[in-house]
């Protein structure tokens, strides 16, 4: 009885948005004078459904949010994701901006499409970016992965005001399934931080 006690206490506990949100990579510290230049999104998967290509709901999540910001507040967006690509596999960077132009059709944003993982984003973004004379960024991703990717821009010397695409449910009190949701991608941050701070952000 003991036991399951405690399972269902920690199984709660996964479940209440206040408790997750304490759990999450802590941001470091971003942000610059002036205003941005440029708005900067990541990639997150596609997937194949009768030979079409379609964006991951994180992916249009993320899209759709930097979409937003850029046009509120006039600014281009770069969206950034090439995936581990087969032969005929379109980036993933392709793939959101053509989900993009079918909400805004008007829409034309800069592509990075050579990406492989969160490392290369910043890497590869960031030499557009200085060819085109952009210093100063907001960046768009799911909060859990916030933090490694502001740590990466930073890195290779953008200036930085991270964003989160994503909110965990409210009240922070009240069981969510949303929020337990989100448990698996915290950990996975954890180990990828630890994992990022050997392997390129020493």
């Amino acid at each position: 009885m003991g036991s399951m006690t405690l399972f269902a206490l920690l199984f709660v506990l996964a479940t209440l948005p206040g408790v997750v949100r304490r759990f999450m990579p802590p941001m470091p510290r971003a942000g610059f004078e002036g205003s941005p230049q440029a708005v900067v999104t990541l990639g997150a998967g596609h997937t194949e459904r009768g030979g079409r290509y379609q964006v991951s709901p994180a992916g249009l999540r993320r899209a759709d949010v930097a979409m937003h910001v850029a046009d509120e507040m006039q600014l281009p967006l770069l969206i950034s994701g090439g995936g581990r690509r087969g032969e005929g596999v379109p980036a993933e960077a392709v793939v959101m901006a053509d989900a993009l132009k079918a909400r805004w059709p008007e829409c034309a944003p800069w592509l990075e499409t050579e990406s492989r993982n969160t490392w290369e984003n910043a890497g590869k973004s960031a030499e557009l970016l200085v060819q085109r004379g952009v210093q100063r960024i907001v960046l768009v991703t799911d909060r859990a992965h916030l933090c490694r990717a502001t740590l990466c821009f930073q890195h290779h010397g953008l200036e930085v005001v991270p964003l989160s695409a994503t909110r965990l449910p409210l009240p922070e009190w009240m069981p969510s399934a949303g929020a337990l949701s989100v448990i698996p991608e915290i950990y996975y941050e954890w180990v990828a931080l630890i994992w990022y701070h050997f392997r390129y952000l020493r």
